[in-house]
């Protein structure tokens, strides 16, 4: 559990320091108080990632040189500074010298408006979404997808350089080394989506009565991943391009047989992604045998009442919950944060 947070110059925050008294913490406040921007803190504290940009200067306060979030929980002590020299990061006063050491030691879960993109955005958004939050969980993805990113990297670079007659020995000796790792990666999503979809049919029907699972679309099987690179390397020299692998992969919600992001509300879609994320914190809890944060941006809004009530009747038990809203609601068990503008 989260104890206590500290910003410096994050977003529009110059400094500020919250203490958590309750498992269930709730932040309101007008617009532009930064309420959003204390759950993005955190998450970025444990992922090192924002969930609403990839221009990380964008977190640093204004004409400043760093952001600074520091936690600390029960057990232990987080420490993560971003400046224009890259990141810095420490757990209970010891750097990490690899950010991927940082990563995976504090648990969040997080639902943000911008997460409805996970049924109606682009395939990049739904791909970052399986490797963000796997690559948390397993350290042997993580490698497999660095080592793919940095194998396509060198291959679409050299796909630029070489011509249809030359010699294809290094192209062939990169292709193998895709292959290795690219393979282990459609293994391991395709785990990762049906440990998913265990967790999602239990949670889904608590808040409706249509019927939701994740379908993956693997860009390739193994047999046309070999066969793409061995003998399509004209067609990627012709394009200067990796045409196939599990760079081009996707997966969308199957809602009633049909794809949520034409048939289903926006109301429904909302609550689709809500389930989506209770059964991540679901998966992380059972597989790390350890409580989860649970962050909540703007959770509440395009629900009626009805489904309000549902859902907050239906938060999972035992974990911290951060919440964030416009307006202010009641319960005795709850700490209640009121953010003024500055």
């Amino acid at each position: 559990m989260i104890q206590k947070l500290t910003l410096k110059n994050f977003r529009n925050h110059e400094f500020l320091e919250i203490e958590f008294k309750k498992p269930f913490v709730y932040i309101h406040g007008d617009n532009g108080t930064g309420k959003t921007s204390i759950l993005e803190s955190i998450y970025f504290c444990a992922t090192t990632k924002s969930h609403r940009t990839n221009e990380e200067r964008e977190l640093i306060k204004r004409n400043e040189q760093f952001t600074q979030v520091k936690i600390v929980t029960d057990e232990n002590k987080y420490d993560l500074v971003l400046s224009k020299h890259g990141k810095r990061a420490s757990v209970d006063g010891i750097e990490k010298r690899k950010i991927s050491d940082f990563i995976g030691h504090l648990r969040v879960v997080m639902f943000a408006p911008e997460d409805l993109d996970l049924i109606k955005g682009s395939p990049l958004n739904r791909r970052q979404f399986l490797d963000l939050e796997w690559m948390q969980l397993s350290k042997g993805y993580l490698k497999q997808l660095n080592t793919y990113k940095n194998v396509l990297k060198q291959r679409n670079s050299l796909l630029k350089k070489i011509g249809i007659d030359d010699d294809f020995t290094f192209l062939d000796i990169l292709g193998d080394q895709l292959f290795e790792s690219g393979i282990e990666m459609i293994q391991q999503r395709s785990a990762f989506i049906d440990e998913m979809n265990r967790y999602l049919l239990e949670i889904y029907p608590l808040f409706s009565n249509h019927q939701v699972k994740i379908v993956y679309k693997p860009d390739v099987d193994e047999k046309a991943f070999r066969n793409h690179l061995q003998k399509q390397q004209k067609q990627d020299i012709i394009y200067q391009n990796t045409l196939a692998g599990p760079h081009r992969d996707d997966f969308y919600i199957d809602f009633n047989g049909f794809d949520a992001k034409s048939y289903a509300s926006q109301g429904e879609q909302r609550l689709i992604v809500v389930a989506l994320k209770l059964a991540l914190l679901k998966l992380i809890e059972n597989k790390t045998n350890k409580q989860v944060v649970l962050l909540l941006d703007d959770v509440l809004s395009e629900l009626d009442l009805d489904k309000q009530k549902l859902f907050l009747n239906h938060l999972p038990k035992g974990h911290q919950i951060l919440m964030n809203s416009a307006q202010p609601i009641d319960g005795e068990h709850i700490q209640m944060i009121h953010l003024k503008k500055e």
